[in-house]
């Protein structure tokens, strides 16, 4: 099996798709979302799949963290930018309060995925 997302590809680091893949597919900030243990859970099926040795679980989290981050930012430097072909500010706006508050919700059970992840 294989994971192929050609949206926006470049050469990069396994980790750091391995992270957005783990806070896209398993870590929410959405109220309706399952509790932090549950998305923690998620979090350790994905890394035992992907075969994750201990060094590199360690860093996991920290690299959701700066994906989430990266997101912001990158949403935010499309404000105002009319050759970005991107969508209204309102849309873009809430893709940047979007990627802020799922940071929050991952920095605040970050010991509970860390946890999962041991």
């Amino acid at each position: 099996m294989a994971f192929i997302d050609f949206d926006m590809a470049r050469p990069g680091d396994p980790l750091e798709d391995l992270a957005y893949m783990a806070w896209t597919w398993c870590i929410s900030s959405r109220p309706q979302a399952p509790p932090a243990r549950t998305q923690a859970a998620q979090v350790r099926t994905l890394a035992d799949a992907y075969g994750l040795d201990a060094s590199v679980r360690d860093r996991l989290l920290g690299a959701v963290l700066v994906r989430q981050t990266g997101n912001a930012f990158w949403w935010q430097g499309r404000l105002g930018d009319p050759a970005a072909r991107t969508p209204g500010s309102a849309q873009v706006r809430a893709r940047i309060d979007w990627s802020r508050r799922e940071h929050a919700h991952a920095a605040e059970n970050r010991d509970v995925f860390a946890s999962a992840l041991r």
